[in-house]
């Protein structure tokens, strides 16, 4: 009998015994772990590796165990070595059947070595939670310590507009509707950062559901609208009413379909058309949103999924607006309901973008 190469130097021990306890192969791993050559071990008596209690535990429990049930996990039992020291170990045996013979093959994995990995598994662990508690000690200074004064700042600027103190001169005017358009903007950051970093938690709380497509398409249709006709975007659905019933999360969905669509007015030109289109195609559904703008090249098109990523406006041909988070949290949130979204563009003619979903039966 002999081992091959790959288990003779092996990261554990192994042994190979007979009936009568002989070890019949050791690997070089073991013998160099107990400091003696591996013929000192072959052909030598298991309780020649063992100190006196773990020949008595070997006797009484590790070999009737193998014997009984063919197998033994994880039992601690210490070796000795050539210099006499006792080495604690974790074994592992099953028996095996080769010729004839019966023989108990074991595995022996030093305690240090469990203790190193358990040591780097808890020191990732709490790794982990200084991570997440700096994380919430983030979200909390953002919520708090920035929007409510943003907030504010929005709120003062809109009363002063209303002119509610006495009239503005046009230049004053000017001035704090950019100030009440930049504290909207930073709030809408804020919101969005917020949103993205609490999505992980948010994805563990999804409930898909059957969901009626064209209710779905009618709620968003409705909150699009509005932004469609200030604008100046002519916001159209094919076919009407939709058709399907899809298995999502409702609140999800029309997040999903908000995002998309806002995109959509957002990137096309005033006065270009925005069309939303839903199909049943066996057991998915897809909901495509299709702009008119300049379309986006091929190397961007993953790239746009990322977070925070904008692409230029001299790329685009439209001016940059957002923070490149609601495509990110879109295709996540559809990824959560077992869909994804994609993308179809082509440069000067437009993009569409369509969310798939299972449907549901």
């Amino acid at each position: 009998m002999s081992l091959e190469p790959i288990l003779d130097r092996a990261p554990c021990g192994f042994l190979s015994l007979d009936e009568s306890g002989t070890v019949r192969l050791a690997n070089t791993t073991l013998a160099e772990l107990l400091g003696v050559p591996r013929d000192a071990i072959e052909g030598q008596s298991m309780d020649r590796l063992l100190p006196a209690a773990g020949r008595i535990f070997h006797t009484t429990h590790l070999f009737p165990l193998l014997r009984l049930h063919g197998r033994a996990e994880e039992i601690y039992i210490p070796l000795r070595t050539a210099s006499g020291e006792e080495i604690p170990v974790l074994v592992n045996g099953v028996l095996r059947k080769q010729d004839g013979e019966t023989f108990y093959d074991l595995i022996v994995v030093p305690m240090r070595q469990r203790h190193e990995l358990e040591n780097e598994l808890i020191a990732a662990r709490n790794m982990a939670q200084e991570a997440t508690r700096g994380k919430d000690q983030f979200l909390s200074v953002v919520s708090h310590e920035l929007r409510t004064p943003l907030t504010a700042v929005s709120g003062y600027a809109d009363l002063l507009l209303r002119e509610s103190r006495g009239p503005l001169t046009g230049p004053q005017r000017d001035y704090v509707a950019r100030i009440a358009a930049a504290a909207r903007y930073q709030v809408g950051l804020i919101e969005a950062i917020l949103e993205f970093a609490s999505l992980d938690g948010r994805m563990r709380l999804l409930d898909p559901s059957p969901v009626d497509v064209e209710s779905a398409l009618t709620g968003a249709m409705a909150l699009l609208s509005v932004r469609a006709a200030k604008e100046e975007h002519d916001l159209r659905r094919e076919p009407t009413p939709a058709l399907g019933t899809a298995l999502a999360d409702p609140q999800a969905l029309q997040q999903i379909v908000l995002n998309l669509g806002v995109n959509a007015i957002k990137f096309s030109e005033p006065g270009r058309p925005v069309l939303v289109r839903s199909e049943v195609a066996e057991d998915r559904i897809r909901i495509s949103v299709q702009d008119s703008g300049r379309g986006i090249a091929a190397s961007d098109v993953e790239r746009i999924f990322d977070p925070f990523v904008q692409l230029e406006a001299s790329d685009a041909g439209y001016a940059v607006r957002g923070v490149g988070l609601g495509l990110p949290i879109s295709r996540e949130l559809a990824r959560g309901m077992g869909g994804d979204i994609t993308v179809e563009s082509v440069v000067g003619s437009g993009s569409t973008f369509t969310v798939d979903l299972p449907r549901a039966r």
